[in-house]
């Protein structure tokens, strides 16, 4: 982890404050990537193959998708972008790349229809984001996941417990850069106490970012406020409470951990309302806070921008699912199981289709004779 701090700041931000780079929280992450796969090459096993549906002209949506195609390219993936010109083919686009045997990872750059109802569910994209297979979401957001976070399962082969879910890739790349961060989580606790102790507000309770992340963090023992427009509930325990006293300047002047999420120009959130220690992660594409502001606050830890970590945490979901699911192994082992499974299986009374045909017919011509006699 390297904290930004020229020398011209160093005489303006408070003491220790500091403001730090997601690029070397995302390196690490990378190079682990960069090894697999070089050990895939190795023995002779081409690179995951991510492909990703763009069916839209937001300019953050086409940024990501430009950012992922250049990480892929520098760490050896291979990425595929097709472009769709009308939003309505997306779901047969997508329904031919989960059905593609080389296709190994899908991402769908949202928003394409955004919240519009629909006649497959709530929106639209909802309905997109559950038709991605389990197999290729590189996303995490798929139904299977999303259930599988919420209740806190961490793998989805229960009991074997072989292959570890994906998780939300935006929401993962926040607990990736709090775990860099001091303070944040303390590893020495068991697992899902890791944040035991502190109290976080993530503002704008998306279902991309600010449900699961809350999910995430509650489900690592933290108090999560979550506050949206309308609502302010609190995540604990795999529980959620209404929160009908609360502010949205009550829940962060109590927080040690404060995250961002509002994608407009026009939201900032007043920083002084902001405690000194806090650490302030900005994960919307806009700026939702007073960069100079909040680092006049002692002890603030600021993280400008996740998208780095973000695609690091994206190639990192697609190796999972590559070793989990398309891995010639997996698949070999997946195939021998399948024929074990087979083999166990009580054979039928009848050997064959002809068998059961000669059964049936003799049955019938029998029944024609006895109601011939009566």
């Amino acid at each position: 982890m390297s904290s930004e701090k020229t020398a011209d700041a160093a005489n303006n931000w408070a003491p220790g404050a500091q403001k730090i780079d997601a690029t070397s929280i995302a390196k690490p992450f990378r190079d682990e990537i960069r090894t697999q796969i070089q050990k895939l090459k190795e023995v002779g096993i081409e690179a995951p193959l991510l492909v990703g549906l763009l069916a839209n002209s937001d300019p953050a949506a086409k940024k990501y998708a430009e950012w992922t195609g250049r990480a892929c390219k520098a760490d050896g993936i291979r990425y595929e972008l097709r472009e769709i010109d009308d939003a309505i083919d997306v779901e047969n686009a997508l329904r031919d790349a989960n059905d593609d045997p080389r296709v190994h990872g899908i991402i769908v750059y949202y928003p394409i229809f955004g919240q519009v109802e629909s006649f497959s569910g709530e929106s639209q994209d909802d309905y997109l984001r559950d038709t991605v297979s389990h197999k290729c979401d590189v996303e995490g957001l798929c139904h299977e996941y999303r259930s599988n976070l919420y209740r806190n399962k961490r793998y989805v082969d229960y009991p074997t417990n072989s292959k570890k879910c994906v998780l939300p890739c935006t929401a993962l790349s926040v607990v990736k850069i709090l775990e860099s961060c001091p303070s944040c989580y303390d590893k020495s606790k068991p697992i899902g106490r890791h944040m035991e102790g502190q109290t976080v507000t993530i503002i704008n309770r998306s279902e991309i970012v600010g449900r699961p992340l809350a999910a995430m963090l509650a489900n690592d023992g933290a108090d999560v406020y979550s506050v949206d427009i309308d609502s302010i509930y609190l995540f604990r325990g795999g529980r959620l409470y209404a929160c009908d006293g609360e502010t949205p300047e009550s829940c962060v002047r109590k927080s040690s951990v404060v995250v961002t999420g509002v994608p407009t120009k026009a939201y900032r959130l007043p920083s002084e309302w902001i405690q000194p220690n806090t650490t302030v992660v900005n994960v919307a594409s806009f700026k939702n806070v007073s960069e100079d502001e909040i680092l006049q606050i002692p002890g603030v830890t600021y993280i400008p921008m996740v998208g780095k970590v973000t695609v690091a945490m994206l190639e990192r979901n697609l190796m999972r699912l590559f070793y989990n699911f398309h891995h010639p192994e997996r698949q070999l082992e997946e195939s021998k199981k399948r024929e074990s499974d087979a083999a166990l299986r009580p054979s039928p009374w009848y050997g064959n289709a002809l068998q059961v045909y000669t059964a049936i017919a003799a049955t019938a011509i029998l029944a024609m004779s006895l109601a011939r006699r009566k």
